[in-house]
């Protein structure tokens, strides 16, 4: 497992990212939350990216909620978005039950009108069905690799589910060496062949444990 590519996970490209619209104008609100500069975030292999996450879940949006919270790198505007769990596809060691709802928090949102926006985070969609890698910090869901680790669902021309990747994925830069990327793997495959990957990459870390 290389060390790097976990602290990119960690780490979560956190207040460089970050746009604040202070004292909006009209016409300003009428655009919504101000554009992030471009993000830059090194990809994650399946196994990785399955690696650090405490759960794979099948999920779809509900409501969302926006505040302000201290995190490391400042105050800032996160957003809550309630996942009903469709299917809990791969659980990390000693993580225990996600439960048939969770709140995923992701950096940005409006609050009073005030907007902050995050190039590279997920962008989850009120109503929508996806798969999410989430990763728990304390009492906290996130996504992990932010939008590396959010691949919506939607039905092709024969109604055939399939994933692509997250509307905002940033600049994403591949590491050194022939290592596939999660992304490839998962963007455009069926539902199903997706799931069978991420439990397959779940399954061989398991076992190189024992």
């Amino acid at each position: 497992m290389r060390l790097r590519a976990i602290a990119a996970a960690s780490l979560l490209l956190l207040p460089p990212l970050l746009v604040l619209s202070p004292g909006p104008s009209l016409r300003d609100l009428a655009r919504g939350p101000a554009p992030a500069e471009a993000s830059v975030s090194v990809l994650l292999s399946l196994d990785e990216i399955v690696a650090a996450s405490t759960y794979v879940v099948v999920g779809t949006a509900s409501e969302k909620k926006s505040q302000w919270e201290d995190l490391p790198g400042g105050r800032r505007i996160v957003t809550y978005t309630k996942l009903k769990i469709d299917k809990v596809v791969a659980t990390g060691s000693g993580a225990g039950s996600c439960g048939s709802e969770v709140w995923v928090r992701t950096l940005g949102g409006t609050v009073d009108k005030l907007g902050q926006a995050v190039s590279g985070e997920a962008q989850i969609a009120g109503g929508s069905k996806s798969v999410l890698f989430l990763m728990k910090r304390g009492d906290v869901l996130t996504v992990t690799g932010m939008a590396q680790g959010h691949y919506p669902v939607t039905a092709d021309d024969k109604g055939v589910s399939r994933l692509r990747g997250s509307p905002d994925a940033g600049t994403q830069l591949r590491q050194a060496g022939p290592i596939l990327a999660a992304r490839d793997l998962l963007v455009g495959k069926t539902l199903d062949a997706a799931l069978s990957s991420i439990t397959t990459a779940r399954k061989t870390l398991d076992e190189k444990k024992k």
